[in-house]
């Protein structure tokens, strides 16, 4: 059941994994403002590879397109463009500014930024369940989208209600994952001056109040010297929580237990961690992203890991090095949702190569589906009354289940301490542990269920 790390490790191997060949011929930029909408878009054109590859695919659509993308990856790696591109956006940010947003006025110190690349049945849930958001209007939207795929605009299916205050980004050059997610934090701290960013990921879909949770998450974190990132769960932990006492529960987690699905983050800790990050980015520059788990880029990453005195070098993602460098800053814990405000739907990409039912199966299909008050949001590890009754009510649900399942047996004391503490920690998928559990007594008592390492 220990796939955490795995996912981690897989992470930025298969985000880019489909993409259409793209020839940038000419980059043209446009910010129409039309009402309050704002836009910024850099278009290319698609090679005529694309209709041949289609001609010549057997198989399913999505295995079609995994296999086509992963010829034209090899055909066209632009390490060298993206970081001349970078370099041009970090060296004057008013040029910066200038460039990628136009006239856009700030109307908000909170920058929401949607990352995405090309998966579009994605794409086309995720966005208007951002656009869905309680207080979207207090934040200011950004879409960006890496480079070396078409618009998501050129499908006529995806649109923007009129009105909507957004910009969008579409970078002339492959990015890749870690040069993508050091833009934002650039794009959103330095150059743009936001004091909180919220990322969403492209396969993700949030829950109405994910944006306003995640606000005060960060506005908490401020005044909080442990605490450094702010994440949405990304495992299902209902089936051992009452939503009615602990829905606006936190809890604090070391750095790299979760994915970095939705997250934000506040600038007096990214200032802190800025030049860790920046170290970073210095190595990935100019290499083919991708290729981070073979030398060279292997051997440079391992390098800056050792350098800097960290100890696990086998995790060489960008997340995790974001992760590393808010604990080399100070900041070795996060705070984290006990339950899911969002649903991931990113069965095949760069985290996973599932098929559907499979993925599913493993996370789940629902997000917590009630109503909150962002700002009740508490810390549950602060107050002793608060961990008790939470344990409490896991023995409870285990001896349902043990009730149900186990022909009446008690669950072992240790169990219970053992989900309690998952809980707690940030590691339990409550799903899996369900499933185990039903399992019933064919199999010895289960203990330590459903626990990510």
């Amino acid at each position: 059941m220990a796939f955490n790390l795995l996912a981690h490790r897989l992470r930025d191997l298969w985000r880019y994994g489909q993409i259409y060949l793209v020839l940038l011929l000419a980059c043209s930029v446009r910010c129409p403002i039309t009402g309050v909408v704002g836009r910024l878009q850099l278009q290319g054109y698609a090679d005529s590879s694309q209709t041949r590859d289609q001609a010549n695919c057997v198989g399913s659509a999505t295995l079609c397109s995994l296999r086509q993308s992963d010829r034209r990856l090899v055909e066209m790696a632009q390490p060298k463009l993206a970081a001349k591109y970078m370099d041009s956006l970090l060296g004057d940010y008013a040029a910066a500014r200038k460039k990628l947003v136009g006239n856009f006025i700030k109307r908000s110190n909170v920058a929401v930024v949607y990352m995405c690349f090309e998966r579009m049945e994605m794409i086309h849930r995720a966005i208007p369940a951002i656009l869905r958001s309680d207080g979207l209007a207090d934040f200011d939207l950004f879409i960006s989208q890496d480079g070396g795929a078409p618009s998501i605009f050129d499908d006529k299916a995806l649109s923007i209600p009129s009105g909507t205050q957004y910009v969008y980004i579409h970078h002339p050059a492959n990015l890749c994952t870690g040069l993508h997610h050091y833009f934002v934090k650039a794009f959103a701290f330095d150059i743009m001056g936001y004091d909180t960013l919220l990322v969403v990921e492209e396969d993700n879909v949030i829950h109405q109040q994910a944006l306003q949770l995640l606000h005060r998450m960060s506005e908490l974190s401020i005044s909080e010297p442990k605490i450094g990132i702010v994440s949405l769960l990304d495992m299902d932990m209902s089936p051992f929580l009452d939503p009615a006492h602990y829905a606006e529960g936190l809890i604090r987690t070391v750095g790299a237990m979760g994915h970095l699905w939705v997250f934000g983050l506040h600038r007096s800790k990214y200032e802190a961690a800025r030049g860790h990050l920046r170290d970073y980015y210095l190595v990935i520059k100019g290499h083919d992203y991708r290729m981070k788990h073979e030398p060279p880029l292997r051997d440079a990453i391992e390098g800056l890991l050792r350098e800097k005195g960290i100890e696990d070098t086998s995790v060489l993602s960008q997340d995790r090095w974001f992760i590393n460098s808010m604990a080399l800053s100070g900041f070795a814990q996060r705070y984290q949702t006990l339950f899911r405000f969002f649903q991931p739907i990113g069965y095949y990409g760069l985290h996973f190569q599932m098929n559907e039912s499979h993925f599913f199966g493993l996370f789940g299909r629902g997000m917590f589906n009630g109503r909150i008050n962002p700002a009740a949001v508490f810390d549950v590890t602060k107050d002793p009354a608060h961990a008790a009754a939470m344990k409490a009510t896991v023995r409870a649900r285990l001896e349902t289940l043990y009730n149900k399942y186990w022909g009446g047996l008690p669950p072992p004391e240790e169990l219970v301490n053992d989900t309690f503490h998952g809980l707690l920690e940030g590691r339990l998928n409550g799903r899996e542990a369900v499933q185990e559990i039903m399992s019933g007594p064919k199999n010895p008592p289960p203990t330590n269920l459903g626990m990510q390492e």
